[in-house]
């Protein structure tokens, strides 16, 4: 952009979050990941999840962050999908090998404690009232969404610091999608591009996309690899209102929740969910996701936040959610 910060995404995407015609910089996009508990924070009990943000806190429209979840409870287990089960030597040493599990112990307790430092800082500022250290700076409204365990690639999909969105998600351990069995994808939100459900469904997930907004005959959807539904994912009676690009002239949306979805497709698990649903994602945080007994393995979103671009985020999705709710957001998250 003319105003020479970092842009990641696409001219639309640029538009939307407020960085181009906009002086308010309204969404942020983020990448929730789940093969192990590496990127950060911990989320929820059971099962434990992590969160880091694994992009450029200057950047106008925010920052790529990871999410990931695994059932094990402990950091050792937490690590064990990336590290080796017991240490190795070479062949022709003499030295004892370390006892099975210290290498992992000891790393994923250097994680969990670089992490709680990062969690400081949102605590922090998710207190009502604390206003951010410079209120100027662009991405202001997530600069306390930290990135707490640096990952590079091939564990993420790409280098944090240049994620663009779009059909590039920094999925955690993408390269393992499709060749552990059964996965299950969700995509929330099309518009007039599905390149992230397409990569998806040819790496061998079974893969749903979802949007009210989109004729079954859209090219964007019709004779794909993956199965369309052409409902959005929210409580039955949800309106997307007046005046949204995406909804044009259209007035009738069917809404459905995650939970009446899944049931309704069969699933119990879902190993990665997106989501870009125009503010709807607070909601859905709210009354599905943070309740939620049986959560995704990764999330991978765009939270939008209040002064998006009004042609595609309804006004009253994000209606008071700034930089104080922001940080709420991801300390419920962490805890």
């Amino acid at each position: 952009p003319a105003n020479g910060s970092v842009a990641m995404g696409v001219p639309e995407d640029l538009e939307r979050c407020g960085i181009v015609g906009y002086g308010r910089f309204g969404c942020a996009l983020f990448a929730l990941g789940g093969i192990v508990a590496l990127v950060g924070y911990t989320i929820l009990d059971a099962p434990r999840l992590r969160v880091a943000n694994t992009g450029v806190p200057a950047v106008g429209k925010g920052c790529n962050v990871s999410l990931s979840g695994a059932s094990a409870a402990t950091p050792t287990a937490l690590m064990a999908p990336l590290m080796p089960s017991t240490p190795t030597t070479p062949a022709a040493s003499k030295r004892p090998a370390a006892p099975a599990g210290v290498v992992e112990k000891a790393v994923a307790e250097a994680f969990e404690q670089f992490a709680l430092t990062q969690r400081e800082k949102l605590a922090k500022y998710a207190e009502a009232g604390v206003e951010p250290p410079d209120p100027n700076v662009k991405g202001v409204t997530y600069s306390a969404v930290l990135q707490s365990i640096p990952l590079a690639p091939p564990i993420l999909d790409h280098d944090a610091a240049r994620g663009a969105g779009g059909e590039s998600k920094n999925i955690v351990g993408k390269f393992a999608f499709g060749k552990k069995g059964r996965c299950v994808v969700y995509g929330m939100g099309i518009a007039t591009n599905s390149a992230f459900e397409q990569s998806m469904a040819a790496m061998g997930c079974e893969t749903h996309a979802f949007d009210c907004t989109v004729n079954p005959e859209n090219k964007v959807v019709k004779d794909k690899e993956f199965t369309f539904h052409d409902w959005c994912i929210g409580k039955s009676g949800s309106s997307i209102g007046r005046g949204n690009l995406y909804a044009g002239t259209q007035t009738n949306f069917v809404f459905k929740t995650l939970g009446e979805t899944m049931k309704e497709l069969g699933h119990d698990t879902i190993d990665l969910l997106k989501f870009d649903i125009e503010g709807f994602e607070w909601r859905l945080f709210e009354e599905e996701l943070l309740t939620s007994s049986s959560l995704p393995a990764q999330l991978s979103f765009e939270l939008h936040s209040e002064g998006a671009n009004p042609r595609f985020v309804p006004v009253a999705n994000v209606k008071g959610k700034g930089f104080t709710e922001v940080n709420k957001l991801f300390l419920d998250l962490f805890d």
